[in-house]
Parts: structure tokens; sequence; C-alpha cells
């Protein structure tokens, strides 16, 4: 048997071992390097290599797959009929979880459902009365599913595959149901309706410019601001977070949230987060607006 190798060698010899049992004191040695690094190569302010393919899913009426690094959320869009009167304050209910977990839902997963639902509700994505069925008490109610293809749980990758799915999103015409169809909806007095399979309309929404989600960590110690953060080794070594949701331009924040943990977030972090998310939101616009444009010839 080979001799057992003492602890600071094994760890010198084995990153992954190294980065699994002492994170911070990983991390921290690729930020003390001049540069300053972190472990995924990228430089402190430098985002994600992003790709966007929408319209990849069938039965769905929209879709879309984003790959932020190694993180991908795949989303559907569907919606079903429902009387006006039993409608909830939002036209748009959104679910996260992840490929092929099985069990309850996990607090995590849970929490970001819920942030994105009610991001999509204060941001106004869509105005839902192009949803209500012409000459009937009745109206369409999307839902998002949201799917993980890991277990590194990021918010910015699941809303901007929520956005672009919505941008390629094409609501079924709702008519009137014969006898033969399935029903979709039967409200009594109401007439019965169901979706049509060759008539749709796209989904107008209220943005030129979409309100794309942008994370960032500022170290403790340095006040080193960190622009999308991504894995394990990033999430148990910063405690500072700021997130932001905003379009590019000069359009306002539509969101913004701040975590400083043990970190001191000063106005000047604020200001320099904001920068750095316009020019983000402005290239995810432009990476959409190219896929949209390869499928059907014009942007969103």
């Amino acid at each position: 048997m080979p001799e057992p190798q003492p602890f600071a060698e094994a760890l010198s010899s084995s990153p992954q071992l190294f980065a699994r049992l002492l994170p911070t004191v990983y991390f921290d040695k690729y930020l003390s390097l001049d540069p300053p690094i972190r472990p995924s190569l990228r430089s402190p302010t430098q985002f994600r290599p992003c790709s966007i393919n929408t319209s990849a899913l069938p039965n769905t009426f929209g879709s879309s797959v984003v790959r932020m690094g190694e993180c991908i959320a795949v989303c559907g869009i569907t919606g079903y009929i429902i009387d006006s009167t039993e409608a909830g304050p939002s036209a748009l209910y959104t679910n996260v979880d992840i490929v092929g977990r099985t069990g309850p839902p996990q607090s995590e997963l849970m929490s970001m459902s819920e942030w994105m639902y009610k991001t999509a509700l204060a941001t106004k994505l869509f105005d839902p009365a192009q949803l209500r069925i012409e000459d009937t008490a009745q109206t369409v109610v999307l839902q998002a599913q949201i799917q993980l293809l890991s277990q590194m749980y990021s918010g910015d990758v699941a809303w901007a595959a929520l956005l672009a799915a919505l941008a390629v999103t094409r609501i079924p015409k709702a008519i009137p149901a014969d006898d033969e169809e399935t029903l979709t909806a039967d409200f009594g007095t109401e007439p019965v309706v169901r979706f049509s399979k060759t008539e749709t309309t796209k989904l107008e929404l209220n943005y030129e410019k979409l309100p794309w989600c942008v994370n960032f960590g500022v170290m403790d110690d340095t006040g080193l601001v960190l622009a999308d953060m991504e894995g394990r080794v990033e999430e148990v070594s910063v405690e500072g977070r700021i997130t932001i949701v905003t379009s590019s331009g000069n359009s306002s924040i539509q969101n913004l949230s701040i975590s400083a943990g043990k970190s001191i977030i000063s106005k000047e972090h604020i200001r320099q987060c904001i920068s750095f998310a316009k020019h983000r939101a402005a290239e995810l616009d432009s990476i959409l607006n190219s896929q949209i444009y390869q499928n059907n010839g014009n942007g969103w």
C-alpha cells in the first residue's frame, strides 16, 4: 500500500480535495494572485459565457435552453384556461426543479420559485389583458416549468431561461370545442373552449429591452466585487451578495436586493454593480436577439 501522505501534501496534490475540505482557503489562494483570478479562471468582474437556444421543446407555448458556464436551465411555457374570477394576482406561475430529482421539494428550490414568481409579478413582464378570451369570462394562465441540470442553484440562469422562453411564446387561440375534441374548460353557461392547434398569437412583452437578473458578491476582507458568482466554492466563500434585475441602457432598476453578511457594502459597490449589470443585460439582449433572428428571420 502507498505511504499515507501528510495532510498539506495531500491537499497540494489534489485541488479538488482542497476545494472540498477548505473552500474558503482555496478561494483566497486564487484571489491573492496578482492579478487576482478565480478557480474558474475568470477575473473578478468577468461574466460566464452564455448561450441561449429558443423553441427547443415540443408541446409548449414557448421554450428555451440557457447555459451559463456549467449551469444549464431549461424552461417550458404552457397554459390552461380558467374562469377570470378565479385568477390570482399574476397570469404567470413559476416552478423550479432539478432534472431527475425525486422526493419532496427542497427549500432552496421553493425559495427560487417564489422569488421568480414575485419578480415576474413586480416587473410586469406582460399585460395579462392579452390573455383574456374574447366574449367569455375566461382567461389563459401561463405556467413556467424551469428545470436545472445541476445542483448549482443559479437564479440568474433560471430567470434568463424564463425571459428567453417568454420572448418566443405564442398563445394558442381559444376557440369553441366540438364534441369530438378534448374539453379544456367547461363553466356551465360559459362557452366550452379549447386551444386551437394551428392559430396562435405572439405574447407581447412590456419591454423593448428585457430585465435580466445579474448577481454579484463582495468579499468581506478586501471589498473586492465578484461578478456572476458560480459554484460551491464561491457560494460558501462570499457572504456579501448583490442581486440586480435591470435592463440595458438608461432604464430604471426593476429589483435590487442586498445581503451584506460580514461584508461592508458601500454606495460605490452598488454603483459599480449596476454599471456591470447593465453591460451584462445588453450582452444577453444581443445573444437572445441573435438566436431568435436565426430561427425566425427577425428579432423578438
